[in-house]
């Protein structure tokens, strides 16, 4: 039943078979350190940022957005556009996600290399691509 389950390990984990436990479980995820700071970033962003932008348009645009589109419909129109300048800024964090896809896809190419050092050979512009 032992070497049952050491073969079963083997190849599940592959090369993190005979590592500590939290080794093991990262294995399986391969670009779960990009997912997550993506994921964190995101919505730290997004529901940090937009609060902000909403304020700005209410102090400086809300009698533009009363006149154009009333009271009521007003606001929301606000709401909506500080939502949209929030999500086009979102593309800032994009590399993150493509580094984690090619993480999970080729987890080979990226080891021992760190963040600044990926992003400083794959270049800006490829990870935009």
């Amino acid at each position: 039943m032992g070497a049952g389950l050491a073969a079963t390990n083997k190849v599940i984990f592959k090369d993190a078979a005979d590592a500590p436990f939290l080794k093991k479980y990262a294995s399986l995820f391969p670009g779960l350190g990009f997912a997550a700071g993506y994921k964190i970033l995101q919505r730290v962003y997004k529901f940090g940022g937009q609060p902000f932008v909403n304020e700005f348009l209410n102090r400086h645009y809300k009698s533009s957005f009363n006149r154009t589109f009333g009271e009521k419909t007003g606001k929301t129109m606000m709401h909506a556009t500080a939502g949209s300048f929030v999500g086009i800024g979102e593309i800032a964090l994009l590399p993150l996600d493509l580094l984690k896809i090619k993480r999970q896809t080729n987890p080979e190419a990226f080891k021992g290399r760190g963040v600044f050092r990926i992003v400083k050979e794959e270049g800006v512009q490829n990870l935009y691509r």
